[in-house]
C-alpha cells in the first residue's frame, strides 16, 4: 500500500490517483495523518493517506526450483573493500557519508527556507527578496533586499535577530543537523560591528577614567560574544555577561 502526500486530503487523494492511473473513486483510502497547518508555517504537516487500488491476481503453481543468484564480481569486491578497511578508516567514511547527507539536506532546505522568509515577511507586510550569499553544511548566510530595510532590522537589529532564530528553527524542525543561519540587509552587520566597536572603546575609557563598572545595553549572544573578544586583552578592564535571555547584557568593570 502506496503512501501520498498533499496540503489537504483531497489533494494527497488527487495524488494518488494520478500515481496510480485511475479515478478517485475506484480507490481505496486509509488516513494516516491529517493535514495540521501550524504557526506562521512552522510544525505544519501534509494530510498522508494510504492508497490502493482493487487488482485480480491469479496464483500459478510452478515446480520450478528457485534459482540462487551468485554475487556479482563488482558487490563482492566492494564487499572485500569494505571488510579490509581499518576501524579508523571506516569511521572516516561514515563521517564523509554524514558530511554528504548533511550537505545535501542543508541545501534542498534552504530553498526552502528562501520560500518560507518571503512568506513569513509577506505576513508581516513586507516585501523581501532573500538571496543565499553562503552555504555550508552547518551555516547559512542569506540577504535580504527590501524597500522597507528599517521594518527588517528593527532597533538595533531586535527584528532582523528574532527572525534568524525562527530561520534556525525551520531548518532544524525539517532535519538540518545543526545549522545556523546568518540574516543580513545591505551593509547592516558590518555597521552594526563597527558601532559596537565604537561602544566598547567608549566604555572602556569611561571605565578607566570612573574606576566605575558600566552596563551596556541587552543584545544578543553573537554580539556579547564579539565584545567579549575585543575587550579580552585590555589591561585594565574585565568584561562579563549580566542578566538572562532576552534581557542579557554585558558588564565592563575596572579589574
Amino acid at each position: 500500500m502506496a503512501r501520498f502526500e498533499g496540503k489537504t486530503v483531497e489533494q494527497a487523494k488527487a495524488a494518488a490517483a494520478i500515481q496510480l492511473g485511475c479515478t478517485v473513486d475506484k480507490l481505496t483510502f486509509k488516513l494516516i495523518q491529517a493535514p495540521k497547518k501550524g504557526w506562521l508555517g512552522l510544525f505544519r504537516k501534509p494530510a498522508i493517506i494510504e492508497a490502493t487500488k482493487p487488482t485480480t491476481l491469479s496464483v500459478i503453481k510452478s515446480d520450478h526450483k528457485p534459482v540462487q543468484t551468485p554475487l556479482k564480481p563488482s558487490s563482492r569486491d566492494e564487499v572485500e573493500t569494505v571488510q579490509s578497511l581499518t576501524d579508523k578508516e571506516r569511521e572516516q567514511l561514515e563521517n564523509k557519508r554524514h558530511y554528504e547527507a548533511n550537505l545535501a539536506k542543508m541545501k534542498t532546505e534552504s530553498l526552502a527556507l528562501v520560500d518560507y522568509l518571503i512568506d513569513v515577511f509577506k505576513q508581516l507586510g513586507v516585501e523581501v527578496q532573500p538571496q543565499i550569499t553562503q552555504q555550508t553544511v552547518h551555516d547559512l548566510k542569506i540577504d535580504l533586499t527590501t524597500a522597507e530595510p528599517g521594518k527588517v532590522v528593527g532597533y538595533h537589529g531586535r527584528r532582523l535577530n528574532a527572525m534568524e532564530i525562527v530561520a534556525t528553527t525551520f531548518l532544524i524542525y525539517r532535519g538540518v543537523k545543526d545549522p545556523q543561519v546568518w540574516l543580513n540587509v545591505g551593509d547592516y552587520r558590518e555597521r552594526r560591528k563597527r558601532a559596537l566597536t565604537k561602544l566598547g572603546q567608549q566604555s572602556v575609557t569611561r571605565v578607566i577614567a570612573s574606576h566605575q563598572a558600566v552596563f551596556l545595553d541587552p543584545m544578543p549572544a553573537r554580539e556579547r560574544k564579539f565584545l567579549h573578544q575585543m575587550l579580552e586583552k585590555e589591561p585594565l578592564v574585565k568584561t562579563y555577561s549580566h542578566g538572562r535571555e532576552p534581557h542579557r547584557s554585558i558588564v565592563i568593570a575596572p579589574k
